[in-house]
């Protein structure tokens, strides 16, 4: 890291570098020790490079509907940031701490992480806080690397060569209005797609033929890896669920009513499959204080989307995913009868 800079001043020459319409997401994730300094440096300089900061930081007694709006603004950003003071910070009910939980979920997405220590700009707390923190931290380090800062100015620095990275390889896409992800005539055609899968539907139900569910291949395990946080350590474990198609269309179905990224649903199917399977994990393993980073195999994720697909319920396009006109059918008709 380079050393103290001039501070930084929004001038017309930053100005003209963005004149690209185009706009970024960056979820700012923080607890609020980090302090409100380091974090407007932080808003400020992203807005400077054409970047909306979103999230809220965590204070010392998080509520659930807090930890909520955090997911979204992680779902919703083209990246994150992650500021990682002196303390681990406040903890959830699982017993993992909200800011190690934001990054699993920031993990599960796909996204580019960026993470940023700066204890040296904050106090720490007890020993066993400090223990929770440096063991969050090393596996920071192992999957995206640690930026360290020994003074405020180096963070201006920092954050501008991680964005201007990720633009230069097109390794964020930006922000665009919801319809733009596929061209007039794609729509066209799912909407038609559509329409005749509707009308086989109607004319099944009204000749009363046999439902094509008895003639589904049998759904694969849910194989997935979790990690079992317990005094301080991450242990990795693996495992498997089993939900029959339509409980697991009950579960995609909620996901996909407007247009996603599939990073996104995949990581928001993940956080369902994890309540689910919770109760059977606290029982394997009663003296854990928590279950994070869960990752459901790749193979039966694939196994799911090409399932639902070919039944009609789900199409994508340029990478979006979403429910179709029969797949919302379906799901409402399921949800009636549940």
């Amino acid at each position: 890291m380079s050393g103290r800079r001039t501070p930084w001043t929004l001038t017309e020459t930053t100005l003209d570098v963005n004149v690209d319409t185009k706009r970024y997401l960056a979820c700012i994730t923080c607890n609020q020790t980090v302090g409100q300094q380091v974090a407007r440096d932080l808003t400020e300089t992203l807005a400077g490079l054409g970047v909306i900061a979103t999230g809220l930081s965590f204070p010392a007694l998080t509520e659930g509907y807090q930890w909520k709006l955090q997911q979204i603004a992680l779902d919703n950003a083209d990246f994150s940031i992650f500021l990682v003071g002196s303390e681990y910070g406040p903890l959830s009910a699982s017993g993992v701490g909200f800011l190690h939980r934001a990054y699993a979920h920031a993990q599960a997405s796909g996204k580019p992480i960026l993470v940023v220590r700066c204890d040296a700009l904050s106090t720490p707390r007890d020993a066993m806080d400090t223990r929770r923190r440096d063991g969050m931290l090393a596996e920071m380090e192992q999957h995206n690397g640690v930026a360290s800062l020994q003074d405020p100015d180096e963070l201006r620095e920092t954050v501008e060569q991680f964005v201007d990275e990720l633009i230069a390889s097109a390794a964020i896409k930006g922000w665009q209005p919801v319809g733009l992800w596929s061209s007039p005539e794609e729509r066209q055609t799912h909407l038609l797609e559509q329409i005749e899968q509707l009308k086989q539907k109607l004319d099944d139900q009204r000749l009363g033929r046999a439902s094509h569910r008895q003639h589904e291949p049998a759904p694969p395990e849910l194989s997935y890896r979790v990690k079992v946080f317990r005094d301080g350590n991450l242990t990795p474990r693996h495992s498997a669920l089993s939900l029959d198609w339509m409980r697991r269309f009950h579960l995609v179905a909620p996901l996909l009513t407007e247009p996603r990224r599939e990073s996104d649903w995949k990581s928001q199917l993940e956080e369902r499959l994890l309540q689910l399977a919770e109760p059977t994990l606290r029982e394997t393993h009663p003296k854990a204080h928590g279950f994070v980073e869960f990752r459901l195999d790749g193979v039966v994720f694939d196994r799911i989307k090409q399932h639902f697909r070919r039944k009609g319920w789900l199409f994508q396009a340029q990478g979006i995913w979403q429910l179709s006109a029969v797949g919302e059918a379906e799901w409402l008709d399921l949800s009636e009868s549940s």
